[in-house]
């Protein structure tokens, strides 16, 4: 986006943590400058920030205006890459005591997807106060991505009488028809003994190799990419 002197000092008060003069030059812009605006701080400045100056900035954000600010969230996408994400400050805490639940669960969705690594989403969902397993599950399902579905198939491991919840959750996968996901309703089938479940998948996992799913990521990936268990 071409920089105008407005947007300049837009991005200097956000940078400087100079919240009154932030709040003054967004309350003076019109609709469409103000579009503009929540597009550059969104895209262009969120993401260049480090973790503890994020979450302030963010949290700043969201209590000016939480509808336009909500999706910033993503920008915490390249701390997540660069292992520089953290939970544990004050202003994410802040965050997360903001939002109602709707907010939270959407700022979640945003984020989830986002997450490099196991300890990542654990922290996310603690964060926001999601300690039960079965709402776990709930968010999880609706990612397809590899680390997505480890931590479903932990959720459902710790869920007692979990196999009702497994069944239901290999039919999900199933609808959305690629590789990864017809081999994780087998990674399901199998480990839940989900018998009535007849789909022809083309993974193939025998008893004796469950054991593999489970022990951590890499191997639960290899055998999600359609390799066969190294016993």
């Amino acid at each position: 986006m071409t920089a105008t002197p407005q947007n300049t000092r837009i991005s200097a008060a956000l940078h400087q943590q100079d919240w009154a003069t932030l709040d003054t030059l967004l309350t003076h812009l019109t609709n469409t400058e103000f579009r503009k605006a929540e597009r550059m701080l969104r895209d262009e400045v969120l993401p260049t920030l480090p973790n503890d100056d994020f979450w302030a900035a963010y949290l700043h954000l969201i209590i000016y205006k939480r509808q336009a600010f909500l999706s910033g969230i993503r920008a915490v996408g390249r701390l997540a890459q660069e292992r520089t994400l953290r939970f544990d400050t004050p202003p994410a805490q802040q965050v997360a005591d903001t939002l109602d639940q709707p907010q939270a669960l959407k700022v979640i969705d945003m984020a989830l997807p986002l997450m490099q690594n196991q300890s990542q989403i654990t922290g996310l969902f603690r964060l926001f106060h999601i300690d039960d397993e079965h709402r776990r599950v709930t968010l999880l399902i609706r990612i397809d991505t590899p680390l997505a579905y480890y931590m479903l198939f932990r959720a459902l491991c710790h869920i007692p009488d979990n196999r009702t919840l497994a069944l239901r959750c290999y039919r999900f996968i199933l609808r959305r028809q690629n590789d990864r996901a017809y081999n994780m309703a087998s990674i399901l089938r199998t480990y839940f003994g989900l018998h009535e479940a007849k789909e022809q998948l083309s993974l193939r996992i025998e008893p004796y190799e469950l054991s593999f799913l489970d022990r951590n990521y890499e191997r639960f990936c290899y055998v999600l990419d359609g390799k066969r268990p190294k016993i």
